[in-house]
């Protein structure tokens, strides 16, 4: 992949910004976690928020171009619990669907729209987990990065 259109270039910078937040508010997360399978969780999420956004940033170099830093820090609000913990989580995978879900409307390279696929699965999967988490019904959306 050489070329992204301004429309995927755009995108793809917005999948990046929330990749970028949800790699800082999973950092912040790690303060708050207290049960063993959060906590374990967290750091996967992490793992995977990392992974994304390398391959985010890897991809807009590809294109020539250069990919937004991240912020020093994110407002997530008030975070003073396990349970505000994971209302932040769920924002911010919330944000990264709809920054994933852009790039694979407007993505025109296989590359691309695979990456954009990963991405919008695994937060997706990652949002319905932390809905159960926090005893939330449904877990699952209908329709995952819908804006």
């Amino acid at each position: 992949m050489s070329e992204l259109s301004d429309d995927a270039a755009k995108a793809l910078r917005d999948a990046l910004g929330a990749e970028h937040a949800a790699v800082w508010v999973y950092g912040l997360a790690t303060a708050f976690a207290r049960d063993s399978p959060v906590t374990s969780a967290v750091g996967d999420a992490m793992e995977q928020h990392r992974r994304l956004r390398d391959t985010a940033e890897q991809l807009i170099k590809d294109a020539g171009q250069t990919p937004p830093a991240a912020q020093p820090a994110y407002d997530v609000g008030q975070v003073t619990d396990q349970g505000s913990m994971i209302q932040v989580l769920l924002r911010v995978e919330n944000d990264c669907q709809v920054g994933w879900r852009s790039v694979l409307e407007r993505g025109e390279h296989a590359e691309l729209r695979r990456t954009a696929l990963d991405g919008l699965t695994t937060s997706a999967t990652r949002a319905t987990r932390w809905r159960i988490t926090a005893g939330q019904r449904p877990g699952a959306q209908q329709f995952p990065g819908q804006p």
